[in-house]
């Protein structure tokens, strides 16, 4: 035998040797130090019985309140047969511009519309309709409002331009309006500069704009618009006897640009649902009902509300202290759902259900958010993630969150309520819905806590 086979053969020898020496049983490591008659044992226990069943999303503030430039907001409809139809419209206001120089005998050459388009949700291979209207009631930058904020009667139902427009993200949408009263309305302030230099003065005389979307297709089509994007604008083209010497033949045109921003420029985004024909529109508050599945869906559409209903007989066994509490809720396939996998939403949020019936995330997020050193409060989780058990088995998802401090505080009666409600971690700018497995016991993959805790 070859010198460099014995050197082989003489390895592998070593290494089972060393292994069969190392034989150190679970749960016995570190016990030999403990003092006499105090061991430590971990235990781990898995809770299925959690009622959970969708109920209707409270209304959200959708106003100005982020001061951002890259804030979204929704515009446009959807439909499918989970939770039927589901529409977004705005509502905006420009602000007043020194760009104009107000002077007799002005001209507008050309008023457009200019609207930054981030991306779609949707069917995107058919046009979308667009109509803008003018606003004709007052809007506050300083005042919340709210999804369900009602538009009826505050616009002129007259259009001041539909456009029609094929998806396509990161383009800008021009729309030319040339509605003539309302064109008329700037001709009849053109020499009056209060206007012009006065915010609230503009404000209330031009009150902005409702805009609302439409898709030429079954499925829908939504878009994530930009509004304090600097090219969404209402621009002028228009030429005046502001110049003491006119330097051309012709008029000498210059451009006004009326911004929509973010310090000064409210923003309201409404939102609409109708459950009609669908199986949720039976289930839906429906506490008594066992329904197989969970639905979670932004722009204030469908949350799931959950409760531990055996908590109180597990928290018997007090005292306890919680090492890790990790509440897993699996996807049901997209062969099942119908929904695909990469268009449900990346990430959930719980929280609790307060006396007042508002939303407040548990206590976890808050103190994993604050030690996360990239802001992102990975930690706490609620991600969608994949799961693969190997090449031989389908990968399956799921959202898991990190709960043992809120969990230990409603067992130690810190935090005694016991409500809870689920939801989209960005709904007031994704539309996306997830159907996840209910609390049936015929389910295997059901709703469930993974504690692992000591006894004391």
């Amino acid at each position: 035998m070859k010198k460099k086979e014995l050197w082989f053969f003489a390895a592998i020898a070593l290494l089972v040797g060393l292994v069969s020496s190392c034989n150190v049983k679970d749960k016995e490591l570190g016990v030999d130090i403990l003092p006499s008659g105090d061991s430590v044992q971990l235990y781990l226990d898995t809770i299925f019985e959690i009622q959970a069943y969708p109920v209707t999303s409270k209304r959200m503030v959708t106003s100005e309140v982020t001061y951002s430039a890259g804030k979204l907001s929704l515009l446009g409809s959807l439909e499918d047969t989970i939770v039927g139809t589901s529409k977004a419209m705005t509502v905006t206001q420009m602000n007043t511009t020194r760009s104009f120089v107000p002077a007799p005998n002005t001209v507008i050459d050309s008023l457009f519309l200019a609207i930054q388009m981030y991306d779609f949700v949707g069917d995107t291979e058919q046009e979308i309709h667009l109509s803008v209207h003018e606003f004709t009631e007052r809007i506050y930058f300083d005042s919340l409002y709210y999804s369900d904020y009602d538009p009826e009667g505050k616009y002129n139902p007259v259009p001041l331009v539909q456009h029609s427009f094929l998806p396509e993200n990161e383009s800008t949408v021009e729309l030319f309006i040339e509605d003539q009263d309302f064109i008329d309305k700037f001709l009849a302030i053109s020499t009056d500069t209060n206007y012009f230099v006065n915010d609230s003065l503009f404000k209330d005389y031009f009150n902005g704009f409702y805009i609302s979307a439409e898709s030429g297709s079954s499925e829908g089509c939504m878009a994530r618009i930009q509004l304090s994007s600097p090219l969404t604008r209402l621009t002028m083209k228009y030429a005046n006897d502001s110049t003491d010497v006119d330097s051309t033949a012709g008029p000498d045109f210059g451009y006004a640009h009326f911004a929509i921003n973010e310090f000064s420029s409210q923003k309201i985004n409404i939102f609409e649902h109708d459950f009609s024909g669908t199986t949720l529109a039976g289930v839906i508050d429906e506490e008594a009902d066992l329904s197989p599945f969970c639905y979670v869906q932004g722009m204030a559409g469908v949350n799931t509300r959950f409760s531990f209903t055996s908590l109180t007989d597990w928290m018997q066994e007090n005292p306890l202290v919680i090492n890790s509490a990790v509440l897993v809720l699996d996807v049901v396939p997209q062969e099942e759902s119908g929904i695909l996998y990469d268009n449900m939403p990346n990430r959930l949020m719980i929280g609790t259900i307060l006396s007042d019936e508002s939303f407040e995330p548990i206590y976890d997020y808050h103190v994993l958010w604050t030690n996360d050193p990239n802001q992102q409060g990975s930690r706490f989780g609620g991600y969608r993630s994949a799961e693969s058990q190997g090449m031989f088995y389908d990968t399956t998802y799921t959202y898991r969150f990190n709960m043992p401090l809120h969990f230990q505080s409603m067992i130690d009666g810190v935090k005694p309520d016991n409500d809870f409600i689920l939801q989209l971690n960005d709904g007031l700018e994704n539309p996306r819905i997830s159907k996840l497995w209910g609390n049936l016991p015929a389910n295997e993959r059901r709703i469930r806590l993974e504690i692992v805790y000591l006894k004391l």
